[in-house]
């Protein structure tokens, strides 16, 4: 009789063990796809830095040409007025 219940109590640990161990690997599924889609994410923003970069030395080229017309103008007006 002792056996038995030795036996019930092992089954019922592993078959505890296995529900934990499935839930634990569906966890993991779910980690693995967020963690596919952020380095595509990643991979992404690498691909698109060259052209950010070069949008940026265009945007600090044109400020420099705002402020040269913007003080041209403000010449002109103290010229005028």
């Amino acid at each position: 009789m002792i056996w038995w219940i030795a036996v019930g109590a092992v089954v019922l640990a592993l078959v505890l063990l296995a529900l934990a161990v499935l839930r634990l690997l569906r966890g993991l599924r779910r980690l693995n796809k967020v963690m596919r889609r952020l380095q595509q994410r990643a991979t992404e923003a690498q691909r698109l830095q060259p052209a950010a970069e070069a949008l940026q030395e265009r945007t600090e080229a044109m400020q420099e040409s705002v402020q040269t017309i913007a003080d041209r103008a403000a010449l002109l007006r103290a010229r005028r007025g």
